[in-house]
């Protein structure tokens, strides 16, 4: 065989290009066999730049719905209760089931609405109530008193929020510092009101203040506030304890948090074990033992490196077990082991007595949850705990291990949610004293995973213990289960193993010619050779660098081999999946269509992450020089903290990054201007804290890059989820930051000083590149730290998924295609080869495709082809001519020879791939997720079952909900919405506000002022300052809606038509239909948009009701027959006047006149009603924004249109699905 097919593959978020070629194995020369190019959505959501995963928004709304059906059945639950025990007027149970199941409150129950209705003037207000019932003994033999204590208890229900768990680990520490302190605030005013319940304190502020002061605008805590003022009120009226207990189930009762267990990820060598947890007492000491066995050490009694010996491991193992330090610096076990000031790094240029192998920077991981177990039961905490534990037998009656009894303890420390079972628990079961017992139950757990199961673990540590470094351990850890239990229970069989294989292990060097195989090929072939295994069983040995790999691509009906599915435990990233689905999709259409096979050599592109050795260089120097500087911090912050408070202190990892945004800052929050004191960010209680610049909320990210100390105020009620641009006081702010600026743009400078030249050394060369490197890290994070300041919104692309994101899909990529491309005899030998990023755009600048300085192009889809050409075309043979090219050109650069020439695949490979603009075809594929329907077993007492659900797929509507009024004049309602007063920025803005005589006072208020002053006149407008009444929101006209769709009818029904609805704007229109006919010789045409909510409720009821036999009618109301269906996404063919001007055996042709649709709407102009539709070429790949949409019908001579904006009446095209196919490959196909 003289010619070798190769599959290139650019395997990207969002796109996939791909290329066939030939290579003629005795010239060298490749020949283009195919080529493709497909684009698709990715897997997450990203609007205006800002990326959310799909899943995450849909379960942020389920959840709020949820929230909401909660709410609901309990106060169902508390009005039972309350009518069972006439504590409030009955509400029947029919009332309350359809309150429960169709959301119909009950306000036809008018004695009921009276009752839970509150009004000033005649005293009926729930705050009132709840201050009666703490103070005054009602007379509950009177249906009045009876009522009012009803409606006290009604409104603890309404009020009484979440109670947290002591396992929630999704909050933020700073919103659980927040909310602490709000509530620690709440609770000392109230005390310095002279309030000992939250029932006389909100009546207290509202009887004073009235409607000024917001009484809801308060976190409260379950148990201290709410719960507290029941168990009062109870007892002041003296209320029957049986009642007491429904009461108190139904208004506090909360279902316990949903196990996320199901979501852990398998172990890698077990795969059917989970992974376990990183706080299990075994994981620990797995983790610590990993460390010490690689630590080496040389003495100045020792030649070489060498491994600790067994009493300095016993040193340094107490290091491993402190409560107060979960993580510590390596330089404390050096520090131990070589005495003050006389130790180093190995390779550091300071020579001292003892040297490791560790920096002394470099962070260690303690044991935690061992250390806090000791702290109360011991040092043999184990031990202790058997010594107490009162459930040390079995079901069976025999009696628990040891190991087994600490397990049930690390059990509980893990699964119980609240602090008072815990501290019961080790009073009742573990019979420890009240100061033990309160320690126990402050017990934290970190919820993190280890990569490896519970049962290896144990399987791996008996050798870790034996003081085997961890690639060791792993291949000893399942011989036992290998050889069998009798065998190894044998202890000269034993002996004998442990004695061939350790000297085969520690001996093994893969550069001996003279051994044949791997260190793993080798322990089977003794294992096998030696004893009488089951077939198989040494299949089952552990290997350091197991991953969880695809298993072989099987054949289809047809005996073509097929890839198989992607989904695999290893990978849970939606964007990395939706990526390998569709290339899974072109690759089996390529083996179907007989264009590769299992023999074909696949190359696919990795990332562009992967650094030189220069940069690795610049990388490791920049850390340490971070490491040193966090080392200065943390002794500065014991020194000035204690100077500034007298407190001894003991810096966190928290602390010190607070410490390194407090100098970065020159000690001033950026927002504010205040002066920032030590004392006020570190310690109790801070003023300063962390914020983001750019919000997490709103797609920014957690680097240090994205934080600054700011005032907590100021952040939590004015920046919130704001970019600093968009606050009121932004022009102040940049004065501020000005320094950054500078300092990058001096950095810039440096940068471009960094130049090398062909007569330089290589030495010199490489330190040049070194230092700019390093100025290039430093000048990025300052100005990418300046630039969050100044963007005016977040740009595509900021949390870096053009990064990680490909680099990650290509990773398994190469995996998910190795199970098909690889020796039929010998899996092993893949046909699979990576390709580096930066390795293709070197060959795309050698190749004539791309200048050397220049930017590479997204503006045109036709880039991944183009890079999946050169990256097939990048075989051994290339490799080897770079390398001889650049050292040609070096030589040429210092003069000595001539320019060198490098080959091309083919002699004219420059045009003919910067050609394919012309006629390559772009596959956009769209996903149609609206019919589709979740499915899921459910388990019934018949037996398991699949059951399919009946829920809209996409977004129906927008959230905002619009207010309707219609004054005398008008014809039709306006439609309206209360906004914050602030949101204003100008006078002319004002026009809007609905109301004309606040609209007069405000403008009285801001006239003739602008800018700051403009914003600070509409924080202190009034409309009656006697009455100190200000004017915070207002109701405004919104122009835009006009036609907005009515969901759902209001509870409390107004006596006007137009306001009994809850009206909302459109989201999206799924579809619209085209319809065809002629009329007195013409051509005329009618359209029908259908919106995502009346798909979704097609597609419902389609379900159930087959007398729906399409989403749109056949006919139209004129009687026009339909001509085609359009949705967003669907490929259509432009022509001028007829259809025969397309030439589908011209891919030239075809190119030029191939859009798709990407917008969908209808307006009505002149009384007539017009269907407008966007199309977008399809090679462009530049955002919307940046595209100018044009009008007017297609032309033959037209020039380039990006994107075009047509009526129904204008559309002159052949449409996909209709007229014509085209398949994922880019090959079209006419149905004509």
């Amino acid at each position: 065989m003289t010619k070798t097919r190769i599959l290139g593959l650019d395997t990207g978020t969002n796109s996939l290009g791909w290329a066939i070629v030939d290579r003629d194995e005795v010239s060298g020369q490749y020949e283009l066999v195919d080529r493709g190019d497909l684009i698709f959505t990715e897997g997450v959501k990203i609007e205006k730049g800002i990326e959310s995963s799909k899943a995450s928004e849909r379960t942020q709304h389920r959840a709020l719905r949820k929230q909401y059906f909660r709410r609901r059945l309990r106060k169902i639950e508390v009005l039972r209760v309350l009518t069972f025990y006439h504590l409030c007027p009955p509400v029947s149970e029919e009332e309350l089931h359809l309150w429960h199941v169709k959301k119909i409150y009950p306000v036809e129950n008018h004695e009921f609405m009276i009752w839970q209705r509150t009004n000033d003037n005649e005293g009926k207000n729930p705050y009132y109530y709840r201050h009666i019932c703490l103070h005054t003994k009602l007379n509950l033999t009177l249906m009045k008193d009876r009522y009012i204590l009803g409606r006290a208890l009604y409104h603890l229900s309404q009020r009484r929020g979440f109670l947290s768990n002591r396992l929630d680990q999704s909050q933020d520490e700073d919103d659980k510092g927040t909310v602490k302190t709000g509530i620690s605030s709440l609770s000392k005013d109230m005390n310095d009101a002279g309030c000992t319940y939250l029932g006389d304190y909100f009546y207290k502020l509202y009887s004073e203040n009235g409607n000024r002061v917001r009484i809801r605008n308060h976190y409260t805590a379950r148990n201290e506030h709410y719960l507290a003022e029941f168990e009062a009120i109870c007892q002041v009226q003296k209320l029957e304890p049986e009642l007491v207990e429904a009461l108190r189930r139904a208004i506090f009762f909360q279902r316990p948090l949903k196990s996320q267990r199901k979501g852990v990820g398998k172990c890698t060598f077990e795969p059917r074990k989970p992974r376990c947890a990183d706080s299990h007492p075994d994981y620990e000491e797995f983790r610590k033992l990993c460390f010490i066995n690689n630590i080496k050490i040389q003495t100045s009694d020792d030649d070489t490196m060498r491994p600790l010996n067994k009493e300095e491991r016993q040193r340094i193992n107490s290091l491993f077990y402190r409560v107060s330090k979960a993580n510590f610096y390596f330089e404390e076990i050096a520090k131990l082991l070589g005495g003050r000031n006389n130790y180093c790094y190995f390779k550091d240029e300071v020579q001292k007595d003892f040297k490791f192998n560790y920096r002394m920077s470099q962070s260690v991981s303690g044991c935690p949850t061992t250390a806090q177990l000791r702290n109360i039961f011991g040092e043999d905490w184990k031990t202790g705990i058997a010594e107490t534990y009162q459930h040390s037998a079995k079901k069976d009656g025999s009696l628990k291990t040891v190991d087994e009894m600490a397990d049930d303890i690390w059990n509980v420390l893990y699964s119980f949610s609240s602090k008072d079972c815990l501290y019961n628990f080790a009073v009742n079961k573990l019979q420890l004293e009240e100061d033990k017992a309160k320690k126990f139950s402050k017990i934290k757990l970190s919820h993190g995973f280890a990569s490896i199961s519970l049962n290896a673990i144990h399987k791996i540590l008996p050798f870790l213990r034996m003081g085997m470094i961890y690639s060791h351990a792993v291949l000893f850890a399942n011989i036992p289960t290998i050889v069998g239990m009798d065998v190894w229970n044998d202890e000269s069989k034993r002996q004998h193993i442990m004695t061939e294989l350790s000297d085969l292990v520690f001996n093994y060097d893969p550069k001996n010619r003279e051994v044949e195989g791997t260190i793993e090929m080798c322990i089977k072939d003794f294992l096998l050779n030696n004893y009488d295994l089951p077939a198989g069983a040494v299949c089952r040995l552990y290997h350091p660098s197991m991953i969880d790999t695809y298993p072989d691509a099987k054949a289809n009906k047809y005996g073509v081999l097929q890839l198989g599915s992607p989904a695999t435990n290893a990978i849970r990233n939606p964007m990395a999946m939706r990526s390998l689905h569709e290339l899974r999709h072109v690759v089996n259409l390529l083996l179907r269509k007989g264009k590769i096979d299992q023999n074909t050599e696949v190359h696919v592109e990795y990332a562009r992450e992967l650094n030189d050795a220069n940069k690795r260089k610049a990388i490791a120097d920049r850390q340490r020089e971070l490491d040193k500087l966090h080392k200065k911090y943390h002794d500065d912050i014991i020194t000035l903290y204690k100077e500034e408070t007298g407190k001894d202190i003991n810096p966190t990892q928290a602390d010190i990054l607070k410490f390194q945004l407090w100098e970065e800052q020159e000690h001033v929050c950026l927002y504010t201007g205040r002066q920032i004191g030590i004392s006020k960010f570190l310690g109790p209680d801070p003023e300063f804290d962390i914020e983001h610049t750019v919000p997490r909320s709103v797609g920014g990210d957690s680097t240090q890059m994205n934080m600054t100390l700011c005032d907590r105020r100021f952040n939590r009620d004015v920046k919130k989820a704001m970019l600093p641009s968009q606050l009121p006081n932004y022009q102040e702010i940049l004065p501020r930051i000005e320094k950054w600026k500078k300092k990058y743009e001096k950095l810039t400078k440096d940068i471009d000083h960094c130049i090398t030249h062909s007569g330089m050394t290589k030495e010199a060369k490489d330190s040049i590149i070194q230092k700019r490197h390093r100025l290039t890290l430093e000048h990025d994070y300052w100005r990418n730290k300046y630039s969050r300041f100044t963007m005016t919104e977040v740009p595509e692309g900021f949390s870096r998924r053009q990064g990680a994101g490909i680099g990650l899909v290509s990773k398994y990529a190469g995996l998910f295609l190795k199970s098909l491309f690889h020796d039929p005899t010998d899996r092993r030998r893949s046909h699979v080869y990576v390709v580096k990023g930066t390795t293709t755009a070197e060959f795309r600048k050698m190749w004539g495709l791309q200048s050397e300085y220049e930017k590479k192009s997204r503006d045109n889809h036709v880039h991944h082809c183009v890079d999946a050409i050169t990256i097939a075309c990048i075989g051994k043979n290339e490799y080897n001519k770079m390398a001889s090219f650049y050292h040609d050109e070096e030589a040429f650069e210092r003069g000595e020879c001539e320019k060198p020439h490098f080959d091309k695949p083919w002699p004219t490979f420059t045009q003919d791939v910067l050609g394919l603009e012309k006629r390559l075809i772009v596959v956009h594929s769209t996903q149609d997720n609206m019919p589709k329907h979740a499915k899921k077993y459910v388990r019934t007492p018949r037996g398991k079952f699949i059951a399919k659900g009946d829920c809209a797929r996409g977004s129906l509507h927008l959230d905002t909900y619009y207010g309707a009024i219609k004054h005398k004049d008008d014809t039709e309602p306006r439609y309206v919405l209360r906004r914050e007063l602030s949101s204003f920025d100008s006078v002319n803005d004002l026009d809007i506000i609905v109301d004309d005589a606040v609209r007069e006072k405000i403008k009285e208020a801001v006239k003739g002022k602008s800018g700051k002053a403009f914003k600070e006149a509409l924080a202190n407008v009034y409309m009656n300052k006697e009455k100190d009444i200000r004017i915070k929101k207002v109701r405004c006209y919104v122009p835009s809606v006009k036609r907005p769709i009515d969901i759902r009818h209001q509870r409390d029904m107004s006596r006007f038509d137009y306001k009994r609805q809850f009206h909302v704007a459109n989201d999206g229109n799924y579809m619209m239909a085209i319809y065809e006919g002629v009329v007195k010789g013409k051509l005329k045409r009618d359209f029908e948009l259908v919106k995502n909510i009346e798909a979704a409720s097609y597609f419902k009821v389609s379900q159930d009701n087959e007398s729906f036999s399409s989403i749109v009618p056949e006919k139209s109301s004129n009687g026009f027959p339909l001509k085609a269906v359009l949705k967003i996404g669907t490929h259509v063919l432009l022509y001028e006047n007829t259809a025969s001007e397309i030439d589908f055996s011209d891919p030239v042709d075809l190119t030029r006149r191939l859009y798709k649709v990407v917008g969908l709407s209808s307006a009505i102009i002149n009384n007539c009603s017009y269907g407008f539709i966007t199309l977008r070429f399809h090679q462009e790949a530049r955002q919307a924004k940046n595209l100018k949409l044009t009008k007017g019908v297609f032309k033959n001579v037209d020039n380039y249109r990006g994107a075009i904006i047509l009526y129904h009446t204008q559309l002159k095209a052949l449409v996909e699905g209709y007229d014509f196919d085209i398949n994922i490959l880019g090959e079209i196909t006419s149905k004509q």
